[in-house]
């Protein structure tokens, strides 16, 4: 967490796999590359580290959250240093968007960070391209998207604990991965189709203390003592629902 111990070193250690990421896109012929620090604060990302080529987006709230601009005609989308969704046994640091959350379900069925961005990315016809994280994402990438490139950087042992490669070989990994992933026709890349709607949001929290303030959302309802649940007609809507959620659950988590 920013502020922590080694916050500061964590950033130059993203960075460069950031860079690694970006040069690999030009590398294979991109004409504009657009970095979206997605992860806590969203100023994680120092634009001075940052490959000059590339443009940053960083600061909250984004109506988007971490998929702002992917309306804005993008070719392909690339996932660098993401985490599995909340509640996998064993990936570091799982968690979907916060870390007070049990679940997120649409039509049932429980997604992380990679699929909620990735429906959306497919709403507007993005393919994903690329993603990069320990073992356990690699393993949920390739469940709903067998054929993206995804490289493992760290192989986990508890949810703090991992046995990493070195930085330069995961920036090595993520280079080479991407390159690889955005020549050659993109092979592998795929549009993630959003489901037809209706569209059923179904957030589960820790805390029935969550779930209380959440519902305060219009058109949402309680559907179990932790949980709450929106129906959406359009996927923009349904993802800008659960951000909404997600906020107003943790605004209403209070002490035990």
């Amino acid at each position: 967490p920013a502020g922590g111990v080694d916050y500061e070193r964590a950033r130059s250690l993203m960075v460069g796999e950031v860079n690694a990421a970006v040069g690999a896109a030009f590398d294979a012929g991109a004409e504009a590359v657009l970095v979206n620090d997605g992860h806590g604060p969203n100023t994680n990302l120092r634009a001075e580290e940052l490959d000059e080529r590339a443009e940053l987006m960083s600061g909250r709230p984004k109506p988007l959250n971490q998929m702002q601009c992917i309306d804005d005609g993008f070719d392909a989308l690339a996932f660098v240093g993401f985490h599995a969704r909340a509640g996998t046994s064993h990936a570091i640091l799982d968690h979907t968007y916060v870390t007070d959350v049990a679940d997120v379900r649409v039509q049932g069925q429980s997604h992380g960070e990679f699929g909620l961005n990735a429906m959306l990315a497919g709403r507007f016809g993005v393919p994903v391209a690329f993603a990069s994280g320990d073992d356990k994402f690699v393993e949920e990438v390739h469940e709903l998207a067998p054929d993206v490139r995804a490289v493992e950087v760290k192989r986990t042992v508890a949810r703090t604990a991992s046995r990493s490669v070195s930085p330069a070989e995961a920036r090595r990994r993520i280079r080479e991965g991407l390159y690889a992933a955005l020549t050659g026709g993109m092979a592998g890349a795929t549009v993630v189709a959003t489901p037809p709607p209706p569209l059923d949001l179904e957030v589960e929290f820790l805390l029935s203390s969550q779930a209380d303030t959440a519902a305060l959302l219009p058109r949402s309802e309680r559907s179990g003592p932790r949980s709450v649940r929106f129906v959406a007609d359009d996927y923009v809507e349904l993802f800008r629902a659960c951000r909404a959620l997600l906020l107003l659950g943790r605004a209403g988590k209070v002490a035990e």
